[in-house]
């Protein structure tokens, strides 16, 4: 009966659209194409709020640019109480800045958060072992566990961080992690979303049959197939970073897997980008002002719901209030939070530092920018008995630029310097010193250190301009001093294009070198070129060398390249070494030592022969060193330098795999700028 009746009702309909003159041109609606919608792919949410829905939340706007939420209800997809934090910091507001934390020995969030002077702040990331840590420049951790472990998986993502907008979440390995150039980084797993995919939701696979909780607590579908509390950080397309703490463990707060987790994010905030980071235990939240001691969430170590259960760490994610007028870009001086320098004035501040417990705990420094020193007179940092500053810069691939100094004893960036220096660059130097001097020390270590701190280090570092004193005189360091022990003061992967003058007269030794002024017993250079000129001023005393004054040591890899090598007078010069010393009967050596065809050496206005160049042993103490001789092409080609001098050339090493417009070595971290030709 009812299929008599539709084929009633369809022979109708076709009666009537036959007697309205039906047609296939009836039946073509492109003319209708715009009434209907398009098609399009999801887009993210166009609202400009960061918040998407507002039910169940409480806001507060915690200052401009800051707001705090916080979420109490009962989500009926997922059957349970949950109680959210998250605190939204607008990454383009100026007055903001984020500060990693990794410390030595635990302590909890609300402490480091107090000391540091923090307005917001999460928990970091897992153990050390099995995370990838960079705080301000410095690897902390680079994941220790071996590849099969069952912890392994804990870094498959990573927030990155240098300042300002400059941040990011996105997967990444070990390795990609050990090359990325910024300069803050906590990994983390599972990503939770990807360029508003939700890869959280997928993490643990397909579970089905198994009981979760028979696992291991660390094997990852456990551990994040399980509700836990969670610590998550997420990022806004509009560059707002949110910090994000989920209870857990009570009734009143289930805490969430990390499909839930992932659920719940893009539901309620739709980020580009999330990071589940540490939780559990360690998922806790601070804002100043608030909750008890700061904290607003209900940790879980004390097994109570209350806000003292926090558990002790090491990383940290802080918020900060940019300070203008703080005496440093970042950073306490510590080794895994060095002072951070990022202009002239901050540099300058070096020298109001309390520097008397440094012998037993150092300042540490990093540049996080080029820096300018035009129109400053710059006094050397230690250079007034007893010299007791002791500290580790680090450059990072910056350059400081028109460093003067006037008439300054040991005058230089450092004075007499104990502790480390490494990846800088000294740019047009103009340094006059009263004794003797160096761009970057008068002294590296004490010339007879009675303490191992007393040394120094100076690696992956160049220098240009000129540097003026009156004997051990250096385009680098004026004198390096002996060892103590096993400690050793050392110049290594280095080079200088300064020009270098020693002004000593008459019978006074004035060593100049190209490097450095002297070199005393058992100190060490290695892996350096010079190509500036040298001169000195004396008439019958130890004059001018190619890369060393005068050395008592032997001289190992180093290459001359010197527009000139001159004394006034008729005292001693060579195109490595103006003397070679003798001490307990042994006189120095050179070892694998060039000196290019085009160096010339000259004394009182005439050029040295050729022919009495000393290419080989020195027999005759106290003269010079010139070194094999090597054409300009045999120069050119880094591969010689590797393959005889054992220069280490290519990516993560200290010299670059090839030479610069003007055929010279270039530094792998200054090859990276890529701006090496505007320097020599």
């Amino acid at each position: 009966m009812i299929k008599h009746r539709i084929f009633k009702y369809l022979l109708f309909f076709t009666v009537f659209l036959a007697s309205t003159g039906c047609s296939k041109t009836f039946l073509d609606n492109s003319g209708y194409d715009n009434l209907l919608p398009e098609i399009k792919e999801p887009q993210p949410p166009q609202t400009s709020e960061t918040l998407k829905d507002k039910d169940g939340w409480k806001m507060d706007t915690l200052d401009n640019g800051l707001i705090h939420y916080q979420f109490s209800k009962y989500i009926q997809t997922q059957t349970a109480n949950q109680f959210v934090n998250v605190v939204e910091v607008d990454l383009t507001n100026p007055e903001y800045e984020l500060e990693f934390v990794s410390l030595p020995a635990q302590d909890t969030l609300s402490s480091v958060a107090a000391a540091h002077d923090a307005i917001i702040g999460i928990n970091g990331t897992y153990e050390m072992e099995a995370s990838f840590i960079k705080v301000n420049g410095n690897p902390i951790s680079e994941i220790t566990l071996p590849e099969n472990h069952l912890r392994y998986w804990k870094h498959e993502g990573a927030i990155f961080y240098n300042a300002g907008q400059d941040l990011k979440i996105e997967y990444g390995t070990k390795e990609s992690y050990q090359q990325s150039p910024y300069l803050n980084l906590f990994s983390g797993a599972p990503m939770l979303i990807d360029n508003y995919k939700k890869v959280g939701e997928d993490f643990i696979g397909d579970v089905t049959g198994i009981d979760l909780n028979s696992l291991d607590y660390e094997d990852y579908r456990r551990h994040q197939g399980v509700r836990h509390p969670r610590t998550v950080v997420a990022l806004t397309e509009d560059k707002k970073l949110l910090l994000v703490t989920i209870d857990g463990r009570f009734p009143e707060a289930a805490g969430m897997t990390a499909k839930e987790v992932t659920q719940f994010m893009s539901t309620y905030f739709y980020p580009q980008s999330a990071l589940n980071m540490d939780g559990g235990g360690s998922t806790t939240m601070f804002i100043k002002g608030e909750g008890f001691k700061g904290v607003v969430n209900y940790p879980t170590d004390n097994g109570k719901r209350d806000h003292y259960g926090q558990r002790m760490l090491r990383t940290f994610i802080l918020v900060k209030k940019k300070n203008n007028d703080a005496p440093f870009a970042g950073g306490d001086g510590t080794e895994n939070n060095p002072y951070l320098i990022a202009n002239a004035n901050q540099l300058q501040n070096m020298h109001t530092l309390n520097w008397s417990s440094t012998e037993t705990n150092p300042y540490y420094f990093k540049l996080t920018d080029d820096i300018d020193m035009a129109g400053r007179n710059w006094v050397p940092l230690n250079n007034v008995d007893p010299y007791a500053k002791y500290l580790h810069f680090d450059g990072d691939g910056h350059i400081i630029e028109n460093l003067k100094v006037e008439k300054a004893s040991y005058g230089s960036l450092f004075g007499v310097f104990f502790g480390s220096c490494k990846n800088v660059g000294l740019v047009n130097v103009d340094v006059t010193s009263s004794n003797g001097a160096g761009a970057f020390a008068g002294y590296l270590g004490l010339r007879s250190p009675d303490k191992p701190v007393k040394t120094g280090l100076l690696e992956n570092c160049f220098s240009t301009g000129k540097v003026t004193g009156t004997d051990a005189v250096g385009g680098l360091i004026g004198n390096i001093g002996k060892p103590n022990g096993t400690n050793v003061s050392k110049i290594v992967n280095c080079f200088s294009t300064a020009e270098v003058t020693a002004t000593n007269t008459g019978s006074s030794n004035a060593r100049a070198g190209g490097i450095v002024g002297i070199i005393y017993d058992g100190g060490v250079i290695e892996k350096c070129f010079a190509s500036g000129k040298i001169t000195s001023n004396t008439s019958s005393g130890k004059g001018a060398g190619g890369v060393v004054g005068w050395t008592d040591s032997k001289v190992k890899g180093l290459v001359a390249l010197n527009q000139s090598v001159s004394n006034v007078g008729a005292g001693t010069a060579g195109r490595i070494t103006s003397a070679m010393g003798l001490v307990n009967g042994t006189i120095a050596q050179g070892e694998n030592c060039w000196a290019s065809e085009q160096v010339m050496v000259s004394k009182d206005g005439t050029a040295v022969p050729s022919s009495s160049y000393v290419t080989g042993e020195v027999t005759i103490k106290e003269t010079a060193y010139d070194g094999e001789t090597k054409s300009a092409a045999y120069l050119k080609d880094m591969n010689n330098y590797s393959a005889v001098l054992q220069w280490e050339l290519g990516p993560l090493k200290p010299w670059a795999s090839t030479v610069n417009a003007n055929g010279l070595p270039i530094l792998q971290w200054l090859f990276l700028r890529g701006d090496y030709d505007t320097f020599y």
